[in-house]
């Protein structure tokens, strides 16, 4: 009985497993992005390659075309070649925009870079983009003018008392 089982589970535990893996991309499915500070009504908006480092948010906008069916990508975040996050994505239809997000803390600059994968991992895209440091500004300082020396005041001319009471 003990053994009938174990044969039951390994026939049925891979067809679990292969029936819950998210469909891999379709051949021919293509993928544009842009790197932008926002995206409004499914278009990115302030699209750039290098950010300020008190940026707080950057996304990645996806548009994919040529799905048969639905996928799942994912936008793998990366920081100076450390993984910093992985957002899984639903692709549902032959044309589909999708983005993702990563909140930027201000100490995180340098060099990102967010890789588009399929559901196996197969990259289909990988776009850089920078966190720049904040520019050093001089401190002001009050110019203060130089004081100019007091004006001499030629000497007051005596008076001679010519009235003989003095």
């Amino acid at each position: 009985m003990r053994a009938l089982c174990s044969v039951i589970l390994c026939l049925v535990c891979p067809a679990i497993a292969f029936a819950q893996a998210p469909p891999a991309a379709a051949p021919g499915m293509t993928i544009e992005s842009q790197l932008c500070r926002s995206v409004l009504e499914r278009e990115p908006v302030e699209p750039a390659e290098s950010f300020p480092a008190d940026v707080g948010q950057v996304f990645l906008w996806t548009k994919v075309t040529g799905a048969t069916d639905s996928v799942i990508i994912k936008h793998v975040w990366f920081y100076e070649e450390q993984e910093m996050a992985t957002v899984e994505l639903p692709v549902r239809s032959s044309l589909w925009r999708t983005w993702s997000s990563k909140n930027i803390l201000p100490q995180w600059t340098g060099n990102w870079q967010v890789k588009i994968v399929d559901a196996e991992g197969n990259i289909f895209k990988s776009v850089s983009f920078t966190i720049t440091a904040p520019t050093a500004v001089p401190e002001a300082t009050e110019v203060v003018p130089e004081e100019a020396p007091p004006e001499e005041t030629p000497p007051a001319e005596e008076e001679v008392d010519t009235s003989g009471q003095g």
